[in-house]
């Protein structure tokens, strides 16, 4: 009886040992987590203009995009927040923007979409949203700043 015993605990710990194990079947089965409302926190909390960039590993367009993606980071780094996003991974977020084509990028200001690019763009359609966007946020910043508006919408 002892020995029924004992081989069962082997096999037990056998099995144990198995399935959490680094790198066993069922570790790999183990689906990527959908961290979309941390995304979310990031573009709602930005100070700075925000490009999102939806992507997925198997669309070829998005391999020709982000090498563009990575220079303009490098150009606006500490001005323009770059997220990317899976959208095998983060089905959340890629529902709420209702994207339905990969890739697309967002360039979000003030926690307002300022433009939409489906698909693969020129570089200077990029540039030319990124810098309108950085407008937008410097004159919100020096409205919040001095008190005052940036520019007045009243008519009297």
């Amino acid at each position: 009886m002892i020995i029924v015993k004992r081989y069962f605990l082997l096999i037990v710990l056998f099995f144990a040992f198995i399935l959490i194990a680094p790198g066993s079947v069922a570790a790999k089965k183990t689906a990527p987590v959908d961290s979309s409302q941390q995304i979310a926190d990031r573009i709602v909390e930005s100070k700075i203009p925000v490009l999102v960039d939806f992507w997925a590993g198997w669309c070829m367009p998005c391999r020709i995009l982000d090498p563009i993606i990575e220079q303009l980071e490098k150009e606006y780094k500490g001005r323009v927040l770059f997220i990317k996003v899976d959208i095998d991974i983060h089905r959340a977020i890629t529902q709420y923007f209702k994207v339905s084509s990969v890739p697309t990028v967002y360039i979000i200001e003030d926690k307002t979409v300022r433009s939409a690019f489906p698909g693969v763009r020129g570089k200077g359609d990029y540039v030319r949203a990124i810098e309108e966007a950085i407008k937008l946020s410097n004159a919100r910043t020096s409205e919040n700043a001095d008190g005052k508006p940036a520019r007045s919408d009243d008519h009297d």
